[in-house]
């Protein structure tokens, strides 16, 4: 009798499972959103709109952006933590979200492992350490130091998470100069103070690289335990001389918790392709990212070894729990 419960069991589960693989392989018959934690126009949110733009092309369906930001992609993540689990809501998030948020606040409105189905990574780089040539003559981080500890004020910087937070702390740590943070809602709405010189530093993507053209931006290192292919002068920060300093950022897809396998592996094949495609190049080249295309048990593994990562870094540096 045991064995054909079992067996009757599993039978039951036969047409449930061809189920799933039926609405995997018609997926998606109607709109996907996809939410994100950026600001509209920030090199993420750019990055997204082009692979929701190939979907789109690829499924003959419309692939929505909705930005959601605040509260250190938060709000972006609990949005998508309670949407319905068939595929059709979907995080594209950063590291912080996923890694960072747990080792800096006291609650999280969401779980970033128990409330989520990782899809896959679509995009990894670096920071760049840029300086206002407003106010800063420094060509090094050395020389950076040297003209920090000349002042009798501390340098401002200017951050809008823990992912442009986290490299100036360690700066802060490894040479001993007073740094001050100062906390922005957007990169939008940072870079005109720092291009005026109202703030002095700031880590973020290449995406500020046009002012470093037109001088009034100074790029001195980048955050990355290698150099960047679109930038290979910039030395690391390790390079430059703060040893153990590597604060990379990567983006990823997610679903909500009991999303069925067979379309999350649709998603998966869908947000891969389209971030390797040679259309997503120049959006990379943009942001200075290079594709990155991991399976969901892939990211789901990568996804902890971070998190224990950021973990030791902000403890290190002694960031206290908000």
């Amino acid at each position: 009798m045991k064995l054909l419960s079992v067996l009757l069991a599993g039978g039951a589960l036969l047409p449930l499972t061809a189920a799933y693989a039926s609405d995997a392989t018609s997926f998606p018959e109607k709109p996907i959103t996809v939410v994100v934690p950026f600001t509209a126009g920030a090199g993420p949110d750019v990055l997204t709109r082009e692979l929701a733009r190939i979907v789109s092309e690829e499924t003959g369906q419309p692939v929505i952006v909705n930005n959601r930001p605040g509260a250190s992609s938060s709000i972006a993540a609990q949005a998508v933590a309670k949407a319905p689990a068939d595929g059709y809501t979907v995080l594209l998030t950063g590291n912080v979200a996923m890694t960072g948020n747990r080792h800096t606040f006291k609650q999280l409105s969401y779980d970033p492992v128990t409330d989520f189905a990782p899809i896959t990574t679509v995009a990894r780089g670096p920071m760049i350490l840029y300086v206002s040539t407003e106010n800063i003559g420094a060509t090094s981080i050395g020389e950076l130091a040297d003209f920090a500890r000349s002042r009798p004020q501390p340098l401002r910087f200017a951050y809008t998470s823990i992912t442009g937070r986290l490299p100036a702390e360690m700066l802060k740590l490894r040479t001993g100069i007073q740094l001050e943070g100062v906390a922005y809602k957007s990169g939008a709405q940072a870079l005109p103070d720092l291009v005026a010189g109202r703030i002095d530093l700031s880590f973020t993507d290449l995406s500020a690289w046009t002012y470093v053209e037109q001088g009034k931006l100074r790029p001195l290192a980048v955050t990355d335990s290698k150099r960047s292919s679109y930038v290979p002068d910039l030395p690391t920060m390790q390079e430059a001389g703060l040893k153990d300093v590597s604060v990379p950022f990567w983006l990823g897809v997610y679903a909500p918790a009991g999303t069925p396998a067979p379309i999350v592996d649709r998603l998966n094949r869908l947000f891969g392709e389209a971030s390797k495609s040679a259309t997503a190049q120049h959006v990379h080249k943009f942001m200075g990212t290079e594709p990155f295309h991991t399976t969901p048990k892939e990211l789901a593994v990568f996804q902890e070894k971070e998190a224990e990562q950021w973990g030791q870094a902000i403890r290190e540096a002694g960031i206290e729990l908000q």
